[in-house]
């Protein structure tokens, strides 16, 4: 997992995939609207919206095994938790079609806050639990990139 503030990006993104994924959200997000976006067919693509967030006894965990998550606030806020895969019980079978898994929340974990304009990046493999109540915004309007990980 890497978190950061745009336009802040660590040396580790300094790839033209991560380039023209920032690009793009910089560009195009803040005046499209919601729904599904193509940026290089089904290896990159955007998915815009807008979501109420939960308490976290309310959310579930997620995985992935062919694409990597690239959150971004845009307006609002949340708090996205993330755990290592070991310590949580399966609440769904693998989804191969829509690449996801969920699983149940463990009795801790670890969260960074979601502002505009900051990131998180979620590798295959790398649990987190989006739409969580950061205390203050009712709402998170928020782009999430879908990389397939075979580009890196």
């Amino acid at each position: 997992m890497i978190f950061g503030q745009y336009p802040t990006i660590p040396e580790e993104l300094a790839s033209p995939v991560w380039q023209r994924a920032f690009s793009w959200i910089t560009q195009n997000a803040q005046q499209l609207s919601d729904g599904e976006h193509e940026i290089i067919g089904r290896d990159m693509y955007a998915n815009i919206h807008t979501a109420t967030t939960m308490p976290e006894s309310e959310g579930v965990f997620e995985v992935h095994k062919e694409y990597i998550d690239l959150h971004y606030c845009l307006s609002g806020g949340e708090i996205i938790c993330h755990s290592p895969i070991g310590v949580l019980a399966k609440k769904t079978p693998f989804d191969t079609e829509k690449d996801y898994q969920l699983f149940l929340p463990p009795k801790q974990s670890s969260n960074v806050t979601m502002q505009p304009k900051s990131f998180a990046i979620f590798f295959p493999g790398e649990l987190h639990m989006p739409k969580v109540t950061d205390g203050t915004n009712k709402t998170v309007q928020k782009v999430v990139v879908k990389i397939k990980a075979s580009l890196l």
